[in-house]
């Protein structure tokens, strides 16, 4: 023969490269595109309707087939007529499952060699395809180790996730399947976990994709360990996995194995001499008192997960009935909020900013309320991440943003001068393409001078896409518009872009400031937080205040702004105007203190 097949050892190597894993998706594409241009194999992936969507360069050997192989995309382009009509006999086969043939093949130069044939049919993308792989065996003992090492890399490619090597989607479904059908025979229970990393995309655009491929690796492993070999660990997609816990039905038994599990996956990486890590969270459904379908567990513990999310994260829930339901609350909710924003149901609230050193105002900060007309008065905690989840934030933000601009302007011409106007950004909102050109034209259509419009965006959006947010911010910065970082401390700031962004001001997030006068830890974190705002030379507020002691701590560390129920709650603007105008009235609304404004 001109040809031999490849040497089984330097194969069973590169397989073994494959075993411990690539460290990114970039990395195993670029090494399985190298490994197919080479391997002197037919290996093809074709459709169900014929169209040839990967062909290797070995099929130009073939007599009456282009040595253009790229360009070839009809099956019968691919294969001469003989090797078409054994793949069409073959009987459809359920994925993991192989069938093979054998058959003579003509090469361009006249020779005739066997080739042996194995036939996958596989579910990539939601398509279904089958993958050939040709073997030209000479002697036959050679051709069954390259057999089998093919069969162990196909296999390995099929159903392993390239970034961390355990089971993948594929895999997961078909353990899934085998789990219910067991189950249902054996009058079994098992249970389903789905795991879901908190913040992993703000540690990935602060470390980047490669270090967090390795990350992801990590929390695998860490995971797998965490559970019984009989048990599958499976990566879905992104930062989510989940596990399938067979034959265990006891609450405190699957809690246990929860509990271990998110201890396991909020375990540290650390990477030249950098600590990583990130807690998730946790949504279990059990079979059969969740569901009986794979789509029905599938769907229950993700919505026990989101439950776990808005909990707090770094924690697990069950799923229970009353999901369900809030789920339709839920839906009844997000067609309320769409109808309250052409109803005009949403109203905007406002509270002062204060100089802490003489109690005037350096600014006021517009909040957004909405005056459902089942439910009351609603504070953004009950719509604002709906808004965000449906995309309605957009438009919400677009009409907060308008109004309060309107609003401020109008205080501004009857000559009550209050400083800045605050105004929240949501993630959504910020990353909508031109948002920077809506921002200044709605300053331009209701006449407010750019420098008194603070934008207050959260340290998270911020690092989310950090080339994209210093392109936007330069720009609203250049135009006078003032940026500051809210909930600062509660995210994974990179200080190399904390330098490179035109923030104004810091804010530290409420919770830092609840016990800063009797926590330890709260005060070392609100005071490396007042250090370093005054080292980057920026304006640091902070919110919550609501006692007399946190006060007198906070003055007494340099912070110079601050807002809270200790000088006013939001108002309404009628009743925030009478704050303003009447002190001694003020009282009755909420104020502690006397504020000052230049009117």
């Amino acid at each position: 023969m001109n040809e031999t097949p490849s040497d089984a050892s330097e194969f069973q190597s590169i397989y073994q490269m494959l075993e411990r894993g690539l460290r990114s998706v970039g990395e195993a594409r670029l090494f399985m595109s190298l490994l197919l241009e080479h391997l002197p194999e037919l290996i093809a992936v074709i459709d169900t309707n014929g169209r040839v969507l990967f062909a290797s360069k070995a099929h130009a050997r073939l007599a009456e087939v282009s040595d253009h192989v790229e360009e070839i995309i009809r099956v019968d382009q691919l294969f001469p007529h003989d090797v078409q009509a054994a793949i069409t006999a073959l009987s459809p086969a359920a994925p993991l499952a192989t069938e093979s043939f054998d058959i003579s093949l003509k090469h361009k130069d006249g020779s005739r060699h066997c080739y042996h044939f194995l036939k996958f049919h596989l579910q990539m993308y939601e398509q279904s395809v089958i993958f050939l792989l040709g073997l030209c065996t000479g002697e036959r003992a050679v051709g069954e180790i390259n057999l089998h090492s093919y069969k162990s890399m196909v296999n390995h490619l099929a159903f392993n996730d390239a970034v961390t090597g355990i089971a993948n989607r594929n895999l997961f479904y078909d353990r899934l399947h085998k789990s219910l059908s067991l189950a249902k025979r054996n009058s079994g229970h098992f249970a389903l976990m789905l795991i879901d990393l908190d913040k992993f995309s703000t540690l990935n655009a602060k470390f980047g994709r490669d270090v967090g491929d390795r990350f992801l690796q990590h929390v695998a492993q860490q995971l797998i360990t965490a559970v019984r070999d009989t048990d599958t660990v499976a990566r879905m997609s992104g930062d989510e996995f989940i596990v399938i816990l067979d034959n265990i039905k006891k609450a405190k038994d699957i809690q246990s194995v929860a509990e271990k599990l998110l201890d396991s996956a909020a375990r540290s990486l650390y990477v030249e001499g950098r600590e990583i890590s990130c807690t998730a969270s946790m949504g279990i459904s059990l079979f059969p008192k969740d569901g009986d379908t794979a789509d029905e567990l599938l769907r229950n513990a993700d919505k026990a997960m989101y439950k776990a999310k808005a909990a707090g994260k770094n924690q697990h829930r069950f799923f229970i009935k009353a999901m369900t339901d809030s789920a339709v609350n839920y839906l009844l909710l997000e067609n309320d909020l769409r109808k309250a924003l052409e109803g005009n149901e949403l109203q905007l609230f406002f509270q002062p900013q204060v100089f802490i050193a003489d109690g005037g105002l350096c600014g006021v900060e517009a909040l957004c309320r909405w005056q459902h007309k089942n439910r009351g008065l609603l504070s953004p905690a009950h719509f604002i991440s709906l808004a965000e989840e449906t995309g309605i934030i957009e438009t919400l933000g677009g009409w907060v943003l308008n109004e309060s601009c309107r609003i401020f302007k109008s205080w501004l011409d009857r000559g009550v001068d209050l400083g800045k106007l605050s105004v929240n950004v949501s993630a959504r909102q910020f990353r909508n393409a031109g948002f920077q050109q809506s921002v200044l034209a709605i300053l331009e259509r209701t006449g407010l001078p750019h420098k008194r419009l603070e934008l207050e965006l959260t340290e998270s959006s911020t690092m989310e896409n950090a080339g994209h947010t210093l392109e936007v911010l330069n720009e609203l910065h250049a135009a006078g518009v003032s940026i500051a970082l809210d909930d600062f401390g509660t995210g994974y700031s990179s200080l190399s872009y904390l330098r490179r962004f035109p923030i104004g001001k810091l804010k530290i997030d409420k919770s830092f400031i609840s016990n800063v006068d009797r926590d330890p830890r709260d005060a070392v974190t609100a005071k490396s937080i007042i250090d370093l705002a005054h080292n980057m030379s920026l304006h640091v507020i902070a919110e919550g205040v609501e006692r007399q002691e946190q006060l007198d701590w906070l003055q007494g560390k340099g912070c110079e702004q601050v807002q809270g129920f200790y000088y006013a709650k939001p108002l309404a603007e009628k009743n925030f105007l009478k704050l303003i105008y009447d002190t001694e009235k003020a009282v009755l609304e909420g104020a502690r203190v006397r504020l000052k404004c230049s009117r």
